[in-house]
């Protein structure tokens, strides 16, 4: 669990397709990655890229959290990829701020119109925590 010192995001993505979905494209631009339930098991941008997520209600988690003793909290974005068309679904974005006052922020960005994605509620301030997102095809 994140000490009181530290910002964390837990991205649960759920594949509702029929067809797996591909990471790729994972840029950190402050903080660390981490395997879910164990932030000493950091993880790298490529570890990252070469997961997917299974169909049929598959999940995956793809967890970050600000590097300890930093004052920047985990900023990123990662591209959800139809691995059986190989396009871009969407990208997420993400900026988990420790500074008081200002509010996390999480985007979807270039939507893909051939597809649903359903960005479940967060936490805007404080550590933000779980982010639910759903991918369907329309």
């Amino acid at each position: 669990m994140a000490s009181a010192d530290q910002q964390c995001i837990n991205i649960q993505i759920q594949d509702k397709m029929k067809y797996d979905i591909r990471i790729e494209n994972v840029k950190l631009k402050s903080g660390e990655f981490y395997t879910e339930g164990n932030q000493n098991d950091v993880l790298t941008t490529d570890e990252i890229g070469e997961t997917s997520i299974r169909h049929n209600n598959g999940e995956r988690h793809i967890c970050s959290c600000s590097e300890t003793g930093s004052m920047s909290g985990p900023q990123g974005s990662i591209d959800l990829v139809d691995d059986y068309r190989d396009v871009r679904i969407c990208t997420l974005s993400w900026e988990a701020t420790m500074q008081p006052g200002r509010r996390n922020s999480f985007v979807l960005r270039n939507l893909d119109p051939r597809y649903h994605v359903d960005v479940g509620k967060w936490n805007d301030s404080g550590v933000m925590g779980n982010v639910p997102v759903a991918v369907d095809e329309l």
